[in-house]
């Protein structure tokens, strides 16, 4: 991306609007639009992991803008936040609206060991098994 860039970012679980650390990101970064893209979501206790999936698997969350001018800070504190068990990658993302975007996205690289699956896909319903 070029340094002019405004940077989309997917977030899935503990960043979410209405979810504890959304905190980090309101009033940072732009609401853009609910999303999802292929991944296989994980309830790990007190926060959730996405790892790649197949084109079945879904993971629902929300799309958001950063700003250029703020981007590398919101960035450097994404990154603390998720620690080393998190990698920040570019994925493709799908838009409720059917755009396709480019984003960066924190794949968990930890064991999963304990981990159970959210088949739905969406780690804030409170249905989802």
């Amino acid at each position: 991306m070029e340094p002019g860039d405004t940077t989309r970012l997917f977030v899935y679980g503990t960043l979410r609007s209405g979810a504890p650390m959304h905190g980090l990101i309101e009033g940072e970064a732009r609401f853009v639009a609910r999303a999802r893209f292929a991944g296989r979501l994980y309830d790990l206790g007190a926060y959730p992991g996405v790892t790649d999936g197949s084109s079945r698997d879904v993971v629902h969350g929300e799309l958001y803008e950063l700003p250029a001018d703020r981007r590398e800070r919101i960035l450097a504190v994404l990154d603390r936040y998720e620690g080393r068990s998190f990698e920040r990658v570019v994925r493709t993302v799908h838009c409720e609206d059917g755009a396709t975007i480019e984003a960066f996205v924190y794949l968990f690289q930890g064991k999963l060991r304990g981990g159970r699956r959210v088949r739905s896909g969406d780690f804030l319903d409170p249905t989802a098994s």
